[in-house]
């Protein structure tokens, strides 16, 4: 279940890293978020390996990514002006 997991994350990424888009690096942090849920739910010892394995797979421009994503939840919950006539 773990290498399906990040099987997702990596084509996710690679995905991320052909096209210019927001949405994408939003479904590739959502990817490791389910990653992540996950890891937490195995012994400590497995936990500690695939968190290796996570950061060997995530690449350097994944903080900035996140950054965007951040960026973009931001607007999605942004308050609207109405005028009313």
């Amino acid at each position: 279940m773990l290498s399906h997991h990040i099987e997702n994350l990596q084509n996710s990424i690679l995905w991320a890293q052909q096209q210019d888009d927001l949405d994408v690096l939003c479904q590739a942090r959502d990817h490791l978020t389910q990653l992540m849920s996950f890891v937490s739910e195995l012994p400590m010892v497995d936990q500690i390996q695939a968190q290796q394995t996570i950061e060997q797979v995530l690449p350097m421009e994944w903080p900035l990514w996140m950054e965007a994503c951040r960026y973009e939840d931001g607007n999605s919950t942004s308050v609207t002006e109405f005028t009313l006539h």
